[in-house]
């Protein structure tokens, strides 16, 4: 099969598998007990306005309707109407994707800058005094629960030396946009070193063993003997044979880091796809939890996808296989 057949193969089974999730999320969603419109305020509407809501809504319309037409909206690129907010769900979207990107992709960012030093680091020199501090650390850090981590973060800088913010993303109003970036960063901090903890010490570990792997055996011993130095050998040689499980790690860190997210929001009360998500399924708002899903399956396919790719391109024997 051609390179091309291989990736549209592949593209297609993630896109199944993608509307799969989809399919199972909408179904189990709409089957939740209760009314999307029943809370306080909407019992006081008069029960016509309610009628005319509930149609405009297609809350009675049978689930599979309901599914079908989510899926021709679409198609034509309409997430459909929130029916908590009553706004469209691409609007809500564009106001909270922000936070969440920026939380996320700094994390992540910060994991794979601190990690693989780490990693390397332990590999370097593995049984010493360093890579014993590391490996304890870094599973002290990966058995705490990330809601532990945050109230930890808060009770410290937020509560008691009261160096950071202790929830949201803004302080003030009324100031320059400099000044509101300064301020956004300054309520990330906390969220970011929560988000991030847990997936450096994962990330750390898995760079160090993968590298102790690659450079093991009789061919590490020959490079050795040739004169190359442990530093050395570990970066150049140890990098090189390790790349496909870095690159299969690479892809499945953004959806863990993802993930971890969703609970720190909550916590942090930051107004992104984490607190949407928790509010919409309080709310039982499925069009809101659908493109929720699919968003969150897209990155996460992507992720997965991009990494089996660079996998096959470094390794000739994964792309054979594919």
């Amino acid at each position: 099969m051609s390179r091309v057949g291989r990736i549209a193969r592949r593209l297609g089974t993630y896109g199944i598998t993608l509307a799969i999730v989809t399919l199972i999320v909408f179904l189990l969603t709409a089957a939740f007990p209760g009314d999307p419109l029943e809370d306080e305020a909407d019992h006081r509407l008069p029960p016509e306005y309610r009628h005319a809501l509930r149609a405009q809504l297609h809350l009675d319309d049978p689930v599979g309707v309901r599914f079908a037409r989510w899926v021709t909206d679409l198609a034509h690129g309409d997430l459909g109407v929130s029916s908590r907010e009553r706004r469209p769900v691409a609007t809500i979207l564009r106001e909270r994707l922000p936070v969440s990107i920026a939380l996320n992709g700094t994390a992540v960012a910060l994991i794979i800058l601190l990690a693989a030093p780490l990693g390397i680091a332990g590999a370097w020199k593995p049984g010493s005094r360093w890579d014993r501090i590391a490996r304890f650390g870094t599973t002290a850090l990966y058995a705490v629960p990330v809601f532990w981590t945050a109230l930890l973060l808060q009770g410290l800088f937020a509560v008691r030396l009261a160096w950071l913010p202790l929830f949201g993303t803004s302080s003030a109003v009324g100031i320059s946009a400099w000044s509101r970036a300064a301020d956004l960063a300054r309520h990330l901090v906390l969220p970011v070193t929560c988000v991030a903890l847990g997936g450096l010490a994962y990330v750390s570990r898995f760079v160090r063993t993968a590298l102790l792997d690659a450079t093991g055996g009789d061919g590490g011993r020959a490079i050795r003997a040739r004169g190359a130095t442990a530093l050395r050998y570990v970066t150049h040689h140890g990098l090189g044979q390790a790349a496909v499980p870095l690159l299969t790690l690479a892809g499945f860190l953004i959806p863990r880091v993802v993930s971890g997210s969703l609970l720190v929001e909550e916590i942090f009360n930051l107004p992104g796809i984490g607190t949407l998500m928790f509010d919409s399924v309080m709310a039982r708002d499925v069009p809101v939890i659908a493109a929720l899903t699919l968003v969150t399956g897209i990155v996460t396919l992507g992720a997965v996808a991009a990494a089996d790719l660079l996998a096959a391109w470094a390794d000739p024997r994964v792309r054979r296989a594919a």
